[in-house]
């Protein structure tokens, strides 16, 4: 492109050049200068993107040309001196852009910017950030290289000349930054520049001078240390003035009361106190530091003095150490008060000063270690806890950063450290305490038991919080931490693992450690996964008195008082106690059994997983299985309690083999642990969790080990501290005996286990508490005073008399039934429990009493066979359990389930016996139990309680009682389902079964859904058993008269509003038809494969559950259907009767099922119910008046009207005789005339006649007076279209439709028209109200106004009948067309109208075929409608016949369809012109033969159409002509239309700037239709017609470039794409063909214009580069287009094209000038673009 070169927008040179050669041209840069000027402006607009777009400007021209730019920046500056201050800061941030950037500036632009920014940078003697800031940016931009800041120095330099004074502080400034940037570049001329500033240092007054100079000084000082550290050689080059000035800030400024320049200073001085020469650097440390010191006393921020003393420090230790001796003291007493206490780790200003502090102790550790750690010795048993915080705090940096400088004192630390664990009170000394006992862990310096127990006791929570030693945030803290660290240290410090060993398992071993067992077992496992083994350390007795006695050298409270307790369980080795192996494993054991603990049991488990070897090595496979199961259910509570029996069970078998005593010795254990889990918790000063569960586990553990144990009495101790247990837990009156049972379960429960091995022992026992429970109280004189109530001993007797209960049910669940049922004949326990049954009322003992006796049960059953034998007094009990009242308010609910299994198992028992013709005989046959009674009361007790449950409740207490019902009641239903199972399968008999459905049939009925349900379960639950136990033979009836009324009954249940009754229900239809199947076929249906009504009942069963009501009643005929093969005909009659009977249903559904299933069933059978149809219709027609559901009434009605099909004439007449609009049963009446094919075809013929001739509205007044009042349909003619709106959609009359196609499609088609915007006729004459009507509706003008039928849309009647014509023909593509616009019916309009025609004529074409008969018939009938007298019907004739010209007809429909819309050309109404013209506009689309011989006329009439504007007409006649020329472009071959090519081009160039989005687009694909089928082999001459088509595509290429932009339209940039690609293929320019091509074919591919127009316009410039200024002429106008995309766009084009402009012209300065007008334009992006493309005209693209 070196082309460009040469333009006007170039370089000065040929500015310069051009400008002198004398053509006349326009200097450039007056060009160049004005533009940038209105740039400049355009910085102080309001909106941030155009600022940004001036800014980039800006920066492409002063890229392209620097060196005349950045003088026109110069020189504007000067000119305006008091510019915004934000325009400056604009122009500088420019100009930081382009020095910022790769760009390389000529020497002589980079002085000027560095002259401008110094300008800018020193104009205010004050501070002024947004300018001076972008000045000293471009500054130490340009001094990022050595060349640049040699010019940035010198230019520097030479300001502070000029200033003759005190320089700038922001040149000081600068001069710090550059020293940053650059050091390698600042360093030679640090020593000119401190030289020029020492002079004036004493002069300066003001503070921010002050803090420039020393920022600048102390930047320098640290180039120049980088750079000594870089050459690793010592320079001392600058060492004089650093020394001058250091002592201008150390003994002037440094006095200064501004805290800022106080801590630059204090920085400053930092990085030079290094610098000084070293003798001044010796002989001033012996003052230096007391003055430094003496800084800390005033308000100076701490961190800078601390960074200064830390620089002395480092750097005369490094010199001499000694000369710090005199201040030594001093200065570790002061540093010692620096230590931040409790540093904010959030505050970074506070941390960074903290650890300044401890790295001063850090630097003087090496010399002076004893003087510090002596200071920290003596602070450490001083009063203040501050001080003694300071204290661990610099020991533990010392520990962590030199603990070999400090190893002297270490002793005495940890012995004053030891003191302290015991003494401090306060959360955050022992936080701090922590982390030095971590320091010295760490460093292997710990040896000492007292450390392990500091960690470990505050690990514990305390009991209650002291919020004056710490806040509750604090505590938790504290014990989290020492978790963590107690497993850090047991994990990672391998010095204390012997240490904690012993340790922790002592502390596992105590109550008041139980709450952290489960990090003591995981930090036990970490220990012994490294070793398994014990080393004990036997302390001599020398070792002993000086380490103070070993275990007992811990202070009361720490361990020693602890472990007093177990000091049974520990093994001595010398003054060293661990506990046994079986004492850790029996407290294992005990903390395994809450279950709750997930994360200590694992911790347990990993625990014993490797510490087996200290019980015996031998368990290693053992305990590996069994533990890799406890821990794989270790969250399945129930699996695991068992696998934890199972690993006790297996271990003290496994032990017991190997050791004999082994089993003795842990019960032994267990029993002396039990103090570890009291029942009232201690006083102590930490938290003790609950222990119940541990308690409980204990006692199953002993046992479960109780059952390898042999010795009698060991065997009588341990059931009596079980014993002893329960009843030693506390029951209060204030707490619920629920609880208390709840507590003694695990104490039953291990009797029970013991009950396995040593029944005798428990009976034994359990038969003394029992004697002593059941005992009778004193009967003497004063016993019955009753003076004082002894609440204890009935606390106490209730306490052993529910043990007793407990036991015995686990006793008898436990033990062997060969060996426990025998003792059931023991009369003292069955009588103790008969007397607590009768004689108690609370639901506790009457609950463990029931559960007890289910227990019992069985056993019984179990045994029957082994061991037959009967249970005393069995029906006194069952009369007993079944005298419980559940009643309001249900607080012996929860015992219904028991109750109703006790029912259960007491039938089955007495069964079993009477199936013994032996046991039969027997006084004990009258002690059997009445299976129905039980029934009776059960069902009663049960659904009283349902019929309280709720679906919504009012308040949160009902909610709650809701919620306990259905708990309850959910729990007994199978209880009560498994009673009726015993009571049927004893006596399979009908019988037994209307026993049992006379109680369920009231509650199968109720209003309660819950009710129904339940009802509906057991009913179906009893038939299930039924059919599973009845008797086929000789014995049975042969027939079962319960048929129909069962079925009667059951089918409103099948038709249910509730789905779970619904399927129940025809499962029990089924079952209902099974029974009577077997009774009278003597066969099993259900084994029958050839029984297709069970299929059906299957098919009814699955989807009877839907919510969908039209499915269920269609189920329901298939219901009717099952019913009428099945049924006999004896049972029809009272089938019947009995559907009409439960019309009265209290559910709705259920009496419109029965209405349903009565139709269908009357339609199926109703010829052999002829003898009974004057009964059935009397019947019928009272259940009609009285039904108060209106869905019944229509079920009935059509059974009544399934009767009367045989006389559809009389009736069709009545109907239509009938008023408007019509009624339920009237629509009904109609769709059963539809049923008979010939009545129909009357009916419709008629219709049709009448109709053809009728005008559909009524006419305007023959005195031609226009009324304003809406137009009324006509009346007969509606009626007609009401009665077709009813018929028409039924199924039966579809043969007679497409009879009649032709003719009811035209009607309905023409109607539809002429009823838009028509209202429904105000009376109908000859029709008469109801008598109904008559009474409500009359008025004092004494008539009677219909006012439903005024509510009828006429419209909104055609539709839904034409939809539903279509729709019985199966036309689904023509119906679905009526569906896309929903408000049809209301428009006001045919706009809606002739929408549809469209897709109508479409779904015609593909459901009839063109050429077919049914076609040719349609056309002619709406050719009558052509010459109508009616617009409406004229408009649906004429659009259709549009419509159907792009379906492409044959020959003879063409011809009859093209004649018909030229004779509408000439129509007076406007909308049927339009629609002519459309059609017309479709010839192009006819088959080649057609599309020739009609495209004169076609052409013809579209040029005039284009001409024919009507302003308020819905078919925009001009588009429609365009879009129809389109058409026919398209269509037909070049040649045949070339002659108007050029002429109509002219003609819609126009319309390209119309505002109408629609007529833009059409005039654009109708131009890139003109040039699509073009090719221009370049042979034409100049005067032909495709040379004069190239002007107007070279007129138009850039116009539709600039449309292309118009984004918020996609329709016109989807026409633009495609017109661009014809254009473009007519230019000889393959790279632009390609392109376009590539952007434009695509529309899926994501398109950026900003980023196209530029490359696309590059490409055009090149290529067809002697058009440049043509385009650029074509893109002129549209700098003043109305919309703002196209100007923007247009001043990009310019920009871009004008850059490639070879010539210059008179034009330029106009061109440049109106692209910067739009720098003022309304819209801000038009403003931003434009400084974009004045960046493309002077700049480099």
């Amino acid at each position: 492109m070196d082309h460009r070169h040469q333009s006007p927008v170039a370089g000065g040179g040929a500015g310069a050049n051009a400008s002198s050669s004398g053509t006349g041209t326009v200097d450039k840069p007056s060009i160049l200068e004005g533009v940038m000027q209105n740039i400049f402006e355009g910085l102080s607009d309001k909106d941030e993107q155009v600022r940004q777009s001036m800014q980039m400007a800006i920066v492409k021209i002063l890229e392209t040309h620097s060196e005349t730019a950045i003088g026109i920046l110069n020189e504007y500056r000067l000119k305006n001196p008091k510019l915004n201050e934000q325009v400056v800061s604009l122009l500088l941030d420019c100009i930081r852009r382009v020095v910022g950037s790769d760009v390389t500036l000529p020497k002589t632009s980079l002085e000027k910017l560095i002259t401008l920014a110094i300008e800018e940078l020193t104009r205010s003697a004050e501070h002024v950030p947004h300018i001076q800031n972008p000045a000293q940016r471009i500054l130490v931009a340009i001094g990022r290289n050595n060349e640049g800041c040699a010019l940035v120095m010198d230019a520097l330099q030479a300001a502070n000349a000029e200033s003759q004074g005190v320089p700038h502080f922001m040149l000081m400034q600068c001069l710090g930054q550059l020293a940053m940037g650059n050091s390698a570049g600042v360093v030679p001329h640090i020593k000119t520049i401190l030289s020029q500033c020492l002079p004036h240092l004493g002069g300066i007054k003001q503070d921010h001078i002050k803090q420039a100079h020393a920022y600048a000084i102390g930047r320098c000082s640290e180039a120049l240390m980088e750079e000594e550290q870089q050459q690793s050689v010592e320079s001392s080059s600058c060492s004089t003035e650093i020394s001058v000035a250091y002592d201008v800030l150390f003994n002037q400024w440094l006095h200064s009361r501004e805290p800022k320049v106080c801590v630059e200073i204090l920085q400053a001085l930092s990085s030079m106190y290094p610098l000084l020469p070293k003798d001044r650097i010796q002989d001033q440390a012996g003052r230096l530091v007391p003055q430094i010191l003496a800084l800390y006393r005033r308000s100076v921020d701490r961190n800078a003095v601390t960074q200064f003393l830390c620089s002395v420090l480092k750097t005369n230790l490094s010199l001499h150490a000694q000369v710090l001796d005199a201040n030594i003291d001093v200065l570790v007493s002061n540093l010692f008060d620096l230590v931040c206490v409790y540093p904010d780790y959030e505050k970074p200003q506070t941390v960074k000063g903290h650890y300044e502090v401890l790295r001063c102790f850090h630097l003087l550790a090496g010399h002076y270690s004893i003087k510090i750690m002596d200071t920290v010795l003596i602070h450490l048993r001083n009063n203040s806890e501050r001080e003694r915080i300071k204290s661990l705090l610099i020991l533990t940096h010392l520990l962590n950063s030199c603990a070999a400088n400090i190893e002297s004192r270490l002793l005495q630390c940890i012995e004053c450290l030891k003191q302290m664990i015991l003494s401090e009170r306060s959360v955050k000394m022992k936080l701090t305490l922590l982390k030095t006992i971590v320091a010295l862990a760490q460093k292997s310096h710990i040896r000492d038991k007292e450390f392990v127990w500091f960690v470990v006791r505050h690990s514990c929570k305390y009991q209650k919080i002291n919020q004056e030693m710490g806040s509750r945030e604090e505590h938790a803290n504290l014990v989290l931490s020492c978790e963590n660290t107690l497993f850090m240290l047991s994990s990672t410090v391998g010095t204390l693992d012997e240490l904690l060993k012993r340790e922790l398992l002592n502390y596992l071993i105590l109550l008041d450690y139980t709450e952290i067992c489960g990090n003591l077992a995981k930090c036990l496992a970490s220990l012994f996964a490294k070793s398994p083994h014990i080393e004990y350390e036997i302390a001599g007795e020398e070792t002993n008195e000086t380490a103070g006695g070993g275990a007992e050298s811990l202070p009361a409270g720490a361990a020693g008082d602890d472990r007093s307790n177990g000091a049974g369980s520990v093994v001595k080795r010398g003054k060293v106690m661990v506990p046994t192996s079986e004492t850790i494993y029996a407290r294992c054991l005990a903390l395994l059994g809450n279950q709750q603990c997930i994360k200590r049991c694992s911790n347990i488990l990993s625990f014993l997983r490797y510490y087996y070897p200290q019980l015996n090595p031998a368990l290693e496979q053992l305990w590996e299985r069994r533990i890799s199961d406890l821990m794989l259910h270790i969250n399945q509570e129930s699996s695991y309690r068992q696998q934890l029996h199972d690993f006790i069970l297996s271990t003290n078998e496994f032990l017991t083999n190997l050791d004999d005593g082994f089993a003795q010795r842990l019960t032994i254990k267990l029993a002396d642990q039990m103090y570890l889990y009291p029942m009232q918790m201690p006083h102590s000063e930490w938290h003790l969790p609950d222990l119940s569960a541990e308690r409980g586990m204990l006692l199953q553990a002993l046992a479960l080990s109780l059952l390898q144990v042999n010795d009698v009495a060991c065997i009588h101790t341990k059931i009596d501290l079980i014993v002893t247990t329960a009843r030693q837990e506390r029951l209060d009156k204030h707490v619920k005996n629920s609880e208390y049972e709840q507590r003694i379960e695990p104490c039953a429960l291990a009797l029970g286990y013991i009950a396995r091995q040593h029944l005798g022992h428990l009976v034994k026992k359990l038969t003394e508490l029992a004697q002593m429970g059941g005992r009778k109280h004193s009967t003497g004189f004063f016993s019955n005073l009753h003076f004082i109530k002894d609440t204890h001993k009935e606390l106490e007797t209730y306490k052993s008399n529910l043990l007793v209960i407990k036991a015995f049910g686990r006793i008898m669940d436990e033990a062997d039934p060969l060996q426990s049922v025998p003792h059931l004949d023991d009369d003292i326990i069955m009588t103790f429990l008969m007397q607590q049954l009768a004689g108690h009322k609370d639901q506790t003992i009457m609950s463990a009493i029931l559960q007890t006796l289910l227990s019992i049960c069985h056993q019984l059953i179990v045994t029957k066979d082994e061991l037959p034998g009967t249970l005393k007094q069995r029906k006194k009990i069952m009369e007993t359990v079944f005298s419980i009242p559940i009643e309001m308010p249900f607080s012996d609910l929860p015992l219904l389930p028991v109750i109703l299994k006790l029912g259960t198992d007491f039938i089955r028992i007495g069964a079993s016996e009477m199936n013994d013709d032996t046991t039969r005989d027997t006084s004990g046959g009258g002690d059997c139990v009445d299976g129905g009674v039980i029934f009776e009361i059960a069902c009663r007790n049960f659904f009283s309680c349902a019929q309280h449950l709720k679906m919504k409740f009012d308040s949160q207490e009902e909610d709650e009682r809701n919620s306990f019902l259905a708990k309850h009641l959910n729990e007994s239903l199978p209880q009560l389902n498994a009673l009726v199972r015993v009571i049927v399968e004893q006596d399979a008999s009908p019988s037994t079964l209307d026993l049992i459905i006379g109680i369920l049939e009231s509650w199968t009925r109720d209003k309660n859904s819950e009710v129904r349900i339940c009802a509906s379960h057991v009913f179906n639950n009893t038939l299930d058993v039924y059919i599973k136990s009845m008797r086929i033979g000789c014995e049975a009836p042969s027939k079962f008269n319960q048929t129909g009324q069962m079925l009667g009954k059951i089918v409103p249940r099948c038709i249910d509003s509730n789905g779970t009754v619904r399927q129940v229900s025809v499962d029990i239809l089924q079952k209902t038809l099974e029974i009577a199947c077997v009774y009278e076929t003597l066969t099993i249906a259900s084994i029958d494969a050839s029984a297709d009504w069970l299929k059906e009942i299957e098919i009814i069963k699955e989807n009877i559950i839907t919510d969908d009501s039209k499915q269920i009643y269609n189920l329901a005929g298939d219901i009717a259907k099952v019913i009428a093969q099945r049924i006999s005909s004896f049972q029809y009659l009272q089938f019947c009767k009995t559907l009409l009977q439960s019309l009265h249903d209290p559910e709705q559904s259920s009496t419109i099922g029965a209405s349903v299933v009565l139709k269908f069933f009357i339609q199926q059978k109703g010829s052999e119910l002829f003898h009974a149809i004057p009964d059935l219709v009397k019947d019928s027609l009272l259940a009609l008046q009285q039904c108060e559901v209106p869905r019944a009434k229509s079920g009935v009605l059509k059974a009544l009207v399934a009767l009367t099909k045989h006389h559809p004439k009389l009736v069709c007449a009545e109907m239509l005789n009938q008023p408007l609009p019509h009624n339920d049963h009237l629509i009904e009446y109609w769709h059963l005339v539809c049923s008979d094919a010939e009545l129909t075809g009357i009916v419709l013929d008629n219709f049709l006649q009448l109709l053809s001739g009728a005008s559909l509205h009524e006419q305007p007044s023959p005195d031609g007076v226009v009324s304003d009042r809406p137009r009324l349909a006509s009346g007969q003619p509606f009626a007609i279209f009401c009665a077709l709106h009813e018929m028409v959609p039924c199924k039966d009359i579809r043969e007679q439709l497409e009879m009649r196609f032709a003719d009811m499609f035209a009607i309905l088609l023409t109607s539809l028209s002429s009823y838009t915007n028509l209202i429904a006729p105000i009376h109908v004459s000859a029709l008469t109200t109801s008598p109904s009507q008559q009474q409500s509706n009359k008025s004092k003008f004494g008539f009677t106004p219909n006012k439903e039928l005024i509510k009828i849309n006429p419209c909104q009647i055609a539709l839904e009948t034409f939809q539903a014509f279509l729709t019985n023909l199966e036309m689904d593509q023509i119906a679905a067309v009526f569906t896309v616009n929903p408000q049809l019916a209301n428009c006001t309009d045919w706009n809606g109208f002739i929408e549809l025609l469209t897709p109508l004529a479409i779904g015609l074409g593909h459901q009839l075929q063109l050429s077919s008969p049914q076609m040719r018939q349609l056309v002619n009938s709406l050719g009558k409608y052509i010459a109508s007298l009616h617009d409406g019907q004229r408009v649906a004739a004429v659009g259709l016949y549009s419509r159907l010209v792009p379906l492409r007809p044959n020959v003879e429909l063409s011809n009859c369809i093209i004649m018909h819309l030229n004779a509408a050309l000439s129509d007076p109404n406007a909308v049927v012109r339009g629609l002519a013209i459309q059609g017309m506009g479709y010839v192009g689309q006819l088959g080649e033969l057609e599309a020739t011989r009609y495209s004169e006329m076609a052409i013809a009439a579209l040029l005039k159409g284009v001409d024919d504007t009507v302003s308020d007409c819905l078919i925009n006649i001009p588009l429609e002509s365009m879009r129809g020329l389109s058409s026919i472009l398209q269509a037909l071959p070049s040649g045949r239309v070339e002659s108007f090519h050029v002429s109509l081009a002219i003609r819609i160039r126009p319309f390209f700037g119309n505002y109408s989005l629609e007529m833009r687009e059409a005039a654009i694909i109708l131009f890139g239709d003109l040039c699509k089928d073009k090719h221009d082999d370049g042979s034409s001459s100049p005067t032909s017609s495709m040379e004069a088509l190239r002007e107007q595509l070279f007129a138009n290429l850039f116009p539709l470039i600039l449309h292309l932009s118009e984004t918020d339209a996609p329709s016109i940039c989807s026409a633009c794409r495609g017109t661009l690609q014809h254009v473009c293929r007519l230019l000889h320019a393959p790279k632009v063909i390609e392109m376009a091509q590539q952007q434009l074919a695509d529309e899926h591919i994501q398109f950026n214009f900003s980023t196209f127009v530029v490359d696309f316009v590059k490409i055009i410039a090149l290529e067809l580069s002697d058009h440049i200024q043509d385009f650029i002429d074509s893109c002129m106008p549209k700098l003043r287009s109305q919309w703002p995309e196209v100007r923007s766009s247009a001043a990009i084009v310019i920009g871009i094209l004008h850059n490639f402009l070879v010539e210059r012209n008179n034009q330029t300065e106009s061109v440049a000038t109106k692209i910067s007008v739009l720098l003022k334009d309304e819209h801000p992006t038009v403003r931003a673009r434009a400084a974009t493309a004045l960046g493309y005209f002077f700049g480099d693209i």
